[in-house]
């Protein structure tokens, strides 16, 4: 819930005038949409409960006339919509839809091959740029123990180079929620890759 919905809740004032930004539907931290709405509200003559239920109906009504992460249209679109708000050069685009962009080069580092043990420190995050995850870890490289995006991306790196990697959800968790990411979420992952064998 934001925090002007928390104020609201608290001082039951009678009308709240405020631009809601990434509400927290259910809870999880999971942000939706970003909606821009005057909501008006006689709290005097309504329970708390009422109130809470009045705006997540509110939300759930307006929720398909906004726009997810800032960014409208396909994937495809959104993605382009979010290169093009961060100035981003881009290294390469694949067939797939995969976004490459080579942030360190090590020309003097090893080529990675399917099967190989490649170790990574990455971040990924969502086109609002809300952290979902980080840290290091190690995989087999192009078997599938990661998502197609991922496996894609990092194949096009060497040992000791950086990236970013930007790909749609059909290179990721497609139509399945996963944690806090939500359906047809096009993510975006900070890759370093550290070691290989």
């Amino acid at each position: 819930m934001t925090n002007g919905v928390r104020t609201f809740l608290k001082r039951k004032t009678k009308k709240v005038l405020e631009y809601y930004y990434g509400y927290n539907f259910n809870g999880t931290g999971e942000s939706l949409y970003h909606c821009h709405i005057f909501v008006f509200l006689k709290t005097n003559k309504m329970s708390m409960s009422k109130v809470t239920g009045f705006i997540v109906l509110l939300f759930s009504v307006f929720l398909l006339s906004c726009d997810k992460d800032g960014f409208s249209g396909s994937e495809d679109s959104q993605i382009q919509q979010y290169i093009e708000s961060k100035n981003i050069v881009i290294t390469e685009k694949t067939d797939s839809g995969l976004v490459y962009i080579l942030t360190e080069e090590n020309l003097d580092g090893e080529s990675l091959e399917t099967g190989q043990i490649v170790s990574v420190n990455y971040a990924g995050r969502l086109l609002n740029d809300e952290e979902f995850d980080s840290g290091s870890f190690s995989f087999q490289l192009g078997v599938g123990r990661v998502v197609k995006g991922f496996d894609e991306g990092i194949a096009k790196m060497r040992v000791g180079e950086k990236a970013t990697i930007i790909f749609p959800s059909s290179l990721g968790y497609g139509n399945q929620k996963q944690g806090s990411i939500p359906k047809n979420s096009p993510l975006v992952f900070d890759i370093e890759v550290l070691g290989a064998n």
